[in-house]
């Protein structure tokens, strides 16, 4: 058993679960709000949106404009571009940042059911930071069982650790999480580089920048040049472009989800490389392994003990 408590407080300290744990519990909490499937539907609807009003604006809401004014769609987006660069250039980007953070969403989304799996590792209440403790002192306990002078203390220490070892993991279904763990960390690891989130960080400026320029100058100049007033502009495009005033509606909201979409990502690059080289499957099969061995040893020594005191019954006179 001494040995056996030294292969538990092996598994937790060789794969460097005291460090893992925490930075895998720090992973799960940061994007625990991005993986709920309002918010991912939030997002999903976002870029339609986003992608629709791009849309409206240069196939149908330049064209009338330039007409209004007097003047020719290329003309128009000339002069929108020369006062209001960020603004064109965000636009000119949607299509591209779109796709870019629809793969994103759809990767996510594929990987939602995992993640939810490993964010109950151990339990929803309970982080995994206690794991490692807990093979600890185990394996602590396993190898004192040796100081018991009495045979059927260690025996019995013996059958309701390895017992407990078989029966808590499988009951909390950690194999299940453990795999999911395992699944997701790869699925997700085309997203998880500093390329991709550097990628991510400067498309999120791309379009903070389009939507304060947007919303500050573009639309009053807008309202200016067709001698309206701010709400007359909002509800002259609402009737004509209907996608572009929602798009505009809830431009500040969608950015703000995106942001913290992106936040996340930059956040948790660093616990996800510490992390990605970690199995979470094997550690827990050994462990369940562990606690089988254990278990066994424990009751061979009971059945040993009790045909021990019967031959010593059977053979004691009458």
């Amino acid at each position: 058993m001494a040995l056996a408590g030294v292969a538990l407080i092996a598994l937790a300290v060789v794969p460097g679960l005291f460090s893992v744990a925490p930075k895998f519990n720090d992973l799960t909490t940061n994007f625990k709000p991005e993986m709920k499937t309002a918010t991912l539907a939030e997002l999903g609807a976002d870029l339609n949106s986003l992608g629709a009003a791009d849309q409206a604006f240069s196939t149908q809401a330049v064209p009338t404009l330039a007409t209004t004014l007097g003047t020719t769609p290329a003309q128009l987006s000339a002069t929108l571009a020369q006062k209001f660069p960020a603004t064109l250039t965000g636009m000119q980007a949607v299509p591209t940042v779109a796709a870019q953070f629809n793969q994103v969403l759809t990767a996510l989304t594929d990987e939602q059911a995992n993640f939810n799996q490993a964010d109950s590792i151990p339990t929803a209440s309970i982080p995994p930071t206690v794991i490692p403790w807990v093979l600890v002192v185990i394996g602590v306990l396993l190898g004192a069982c040796g100081v018991f002078t009495r045979r059927w203390w260690r025996v019995g220490v013996a059958v309701v650790i390895g017992a407990l070892m078989v029966a808590t993991p499988l009951a909390l279904s950690l194999p299940g999480k453990a795999t999911a763990a395992d699944s997701m960390n790869t699925q997700l690891s085309p997203l998880f580089t500093a390329k991709t989130v550097a990628s991510a960080e400067q498309s999120l400026s791309t379009m903070e920048a389009m939507s304060t320029q947007l919303t500050g100058q573009m639309l009053p100049a807008l309202a200016q040049m067709l001698s309206m007033q701010p709400a007359q502009l909002n509800t002259y495009l609402a009737t004509n472009f209907p996608a572009l005033a929602s798009g505009l509606s809830t431009l500040p909201q969608s950015m703000a989800q995106f942001k913290a979409l992106v936040t996340a990502f930059g956040n948790s690059l660093s616990d996800y490389n510490d992390i990605k080289s970690t199995q979470f499957t094997p550690i827990v099969w050994t462990m369940v392994a562990t606690g089988g061995f254990v278990l066994l040893v424990g009751l061979l020594e009971a059945a040993d003990l009790t045909r021990r005191r019967q031959s010593v019954a059977a053979a004691s006179p009458s």
